[in-house]
């Protein structure tokens, strides 16, 4: 859900205040981290481990 919805239906003036809501697992970080940067490297043609 949109974080911005989010803050509207709890009634928050600031952003920062619904963001302490909103709990990530660490292996959810951690796998969208390694889909980015794989679309990245695709998009440039390298591999996930080379320098660019």
């Amino acid at each position: 859900m949109d974080l911005k919805a989010i803050q509207q239906l709890l009634g928050h003036e600031w952003l920062t205040t619904t963001s302490g809501y909103i709990h990530v697992r660490k292996e959810h970080v951690e796998q969208a981290w390694v889909r980015a940067n794989t679309r990245v490297a695709d998009r440039l043609g390298v591999g996930v481990g080379e320098r660019l």
